[in-house]
């Protein structure tokens, strides 16, 4: 049984794969700790790559690579998939364009946990991220952010993450940034197949840290930095991702048993998002958006009441 199993879904990306899978090469103070780290991929790896990458690994105290070539694509399917592969106390799990410029990113981590044990998942930050004044104030009327940094909008969104990169102390949150996260993997035993959570997946990361946190407590500690490579635009359509936005968070509010007032703050917000998509002429974004507002409104869209049941 492994201390830590580091997860990383991945599709076609090599460059960036490798980046991150380097990254992790160079982590130090983990002498006395067994890694695995599994990729779980949607795509296909030449095997003189993962060579490569077992020669990486190899560098490190007690670290081993596994391979996993998933059937059906889907980055929810492959965090859910990852958990029956994986013997690790923590799962850590890391976006394949990730980087871990800070060399001590995983010992803090461990001593993060180490420092209370009822935290059951422990998020780091993506270097850049920040808002203006202007902003954050657009991101709380629009219900895209809130004015705590660990917590939700009132519609589910994760806007408040700009806020991170001011903070200075480990800090509860109610979500992590999916490009970087951890959890014990005993709290993540309610996570389930949803058939919502297709193909982009928008949100993921939040549905782990709500049924996470039925177990204890999640924290933010801003001394755990990355660089993430991310791509200025999704790998899926526009009006895809657009509708994804709108079916995910509603599922997602009926899982935490929302108020009408949290479904009214995701029309609110959905609506906003459509008219910036009218604004910048990306009608295929608009057409998701409306789309998804039209699915939030209707009364006979199947509600899988089997996986809202705790």
């Amino acid at each position: 049984m492994h201390d830590v199993s580091i997860v990383i879904p991945t599709r076609n990306r090599l460059e960036d794969l490798t980046l991150c899978i380097e990254s992790i090469g160079r982590q130090t103070g983990l002498e006395a700790v067994s890694i695995e780290l599994l990729i779980v991929d949607d795509g296909d790896i030449p095997e003189e790559v993962l060579a490569h990458f077992r020669k990486v690994l190899a560098e490190m105290p007690q670290a081993e690579l596994r391979y996993y070539r998933k059937t059906e694509p889907g980055v929810w399917l492959s965090r859910y998939e990852a958990l029956g592969l994986v013997d690790g106390e923590i799962l850590l799990s890391f976006d394949d364009d990730a980087e871990l410029d800070d060399p001590l990113y995983i010992r803090r981590m461990l001593d993060t946990y180490a420092s209370d044990p009822s935290i059951v998942g422990v998020g780091g930050i993506a270097k850049g991220l920040s808002s203006s004044r202007s902003g954050k104030w657009l991101g709380r009327l629009t219900c895209q952010m809130s004015a705590s940094p660990g917590k939700l909008s009132a519609s589910t969104l994760a806007g408040s993450l700009l806020l991170w990169s001011e903070t200075k102390q480990t800090f509860e949150t109610d979500f992590f940034h999916g490009c970087n996260m951890s959890f014990r993997r005993s709290a993540l035993q309610d996570m389930k197949p949803y058939p919502w959570m297709t193909s982009y997946a928008v949100a993921d990361d939040i549905y782990m840290c709500h049924l996470a946190s039925r177990y204890g407590k999640l924290v933010i500690n801003p001394e755990m930095r990355i660089t993430h490579h991310e791509s200025p635009s999704s790998r899926d359509k526009a009006g895809r991702v657009a509708r994804a936005t709108a079916v995910n968070h509603y599922y997602l509010l009926n899982l935490r048993k929302a108020s009408t007032l949290n479904y009214a703050a995701l029309l609110w917000t959905l609506t906003y998002l459509a008219g910036k998509s009218t604004l910048k002429r990306n009608f295929n974004a608009l057409s998701g958006y409306a789309q998804g507002i039209l699915f939030v409104l209707n009364p006979r869209k199947n509600k899988y009441s089997e996986y809202m049941l705790d």
